[in-house]
Formats: structure tokens, sequence, C-alpha cells
């Protein structure tokens, strides 16, 4: 509706109001106040280095390094795992050879020893060919106190003849400090009442023996006699070493 310029009827005046043209004029001074702050903190932005554009491309690269450093981390994550299996691999693989090499070495060391223990037999190192022990042992037994004796006797090939006799053994120690001997039916494990062991071989004769010590006796030394009808007796003595056996 237009304007139009009021009546004058005496002193009375007529006017005619527009409320809309105010409000239109007070919206589009907001919508242009704001448009003009907006502007204002752009170009602040823009001046001080700021851009939309820049700000994606940085987004863009920082994704970019994200995702490669994710996947060398899941590379250098595969590569820990093989190189700790291939370690895994190796190990066993050293065990294994030690093990296998300890093996060889005590069959080695035992071969060497039957060989000396033959040779022993064919041609003895000091040139006797008569009745001699050529082992003696001492083996851990089942329980507290008990043991195993082992002895083996031989005689040079030199010698045809069949030899028989016996073995006494003592075993010397020492039980509530006063020097003890015991004779070997005091410490058979299963008592026969016979002090000896009886032997008959052509070459040689492995002997072996169980006992059981009294508690509290502490032995120091084994005397071992070999008794035949017809030969010398052959005496040795040994410290009481107990072995493991192989």
């Amino acid at each position: 509706m237009a304007d139009h310029a009021p009546l004058r009827t005496g002193r009375l005046v007529v006017r005619y109001h527009a409320p809309w043209r105010r409000r239109a004029i007070a919206i589009g001074s907001a919508i242009g106040l704001v448009l003009l702050l907006f502007g204002t903190f752009e170009y602040g932005r823009y001046r001080s280095g700021y851009s939309k554009y820049t700000e994606l491309q940085h987004r863009r690269e920082l994704s970019a390094t994200i995702d490669r450093l994710e996947k060398e981390n899941e590379q250098l994550r595969q590569a820990a795992a093989a190189a700790e299996l291939a370690r895994e691999v190796d190990r066993k693989a050293y065990a294994d050879v030690e093990k296998n090499l300890a093996d060889l070495q005590a069959q080695v060391l035992k071969h060497r020893e039957e060989l000396t223990f033959y040779r022993g037999i064919v041609s003895p190192e000091d040139g006797i060919g008569g009745l001699r022990i050529q082992r003696f042992q001492v083996l851990p037994g089942g329980a507290e106190q008990h043991f195993r004796l082992r002895l083996v006797l031989v005689q040079s090939m030199r010698q045809d003849a069949v030899v028989s006799g016996s073995v006494r053994i003592q075993i010397e120690g020492v039980q509530d400090n006063k020097p003890t001997e015991l004779a070997l039916s005091e410490a058979r494990a299963e008592p026969t009442g016979d002090a000896n062991l009886p032997f008959r071989f052509r070459y040689f004769q492995n002997l072996e023996q169980d006992i059981v010590l009294p508690q509290g006796f502490e032995p120091r030394a084994i005397n071992v006699e070999v008794r035949t009808a017809k030969l010398a007796p052959v005496r040795e003595s040994y410290p009481w070493q107990v072995q493991i056996e192989s």
C-alpha cells in the first residue's frame, strides 16, 4: 500500500503507518551485519594464513601418513613374529644338535672304554697275563644308604685255562666317630651269610652286588681281595666314590 500524505482537517492530523517496512529494514540490517562479520572473520583468517583448501590438503596428507604408518607397523609386527619363529626354530635345532653331539660323545667314550677293556684282555699294558681287577665301581642304589658294587675280573687271552675262586670285600668307614669295617656279609641287601663273591671264567667276568649300609655309617674306602686255588691273591684298595652310571 502506498503512503498518503496526512489530511489536515482543522487541528486533527491523521497519519498512516507501515510496520512491515520497519521489520524488513531490521532483518536486512541484521543479515548485512552477519555477512559483514563473517566476511571480516574469513578475511582475518585469510590474512593470518588460514585456508580451507590448505586445511583439507593437510587432513588428506595426515590421513595418508597414518595409513602408511599403520601398514609399516603391521609389516614390522609380521617381521618380528617371523624373526621370533626363526629364533625358536634355530634354538630347537641348536638344542637338537647339542643333544646329538652329547650322545655321540658319550658313545665314543663308551666305545673307547670298551676298546681299552678288550685290549687289556688281549694284550695287557703291563705285559702280565695273570688274573687282575680291570674295573671297580660304586653305583647309587634306589634308596638312601643303598648302593651297587660292580667288579670286572679279567685274565689275558694268553691264559686259556678257566680260572675260579672268590672275591672278598670289606668296607672301611666311620660310625659313632669310630673306625669301622663292614664285611660283605654284613652289608648285603639280601643276607646270605656268604662273605665272598664266587667267580669262574676264562677271559673276563662281571660281578655285581647290592649292599645296604647301616644308618650313621660313613664309608671311606673299599678293600677287594681276589683269591684262587692256584694263583697268588690280588689285592686292591679303592676310595669310596659313587659314580653315575652312563
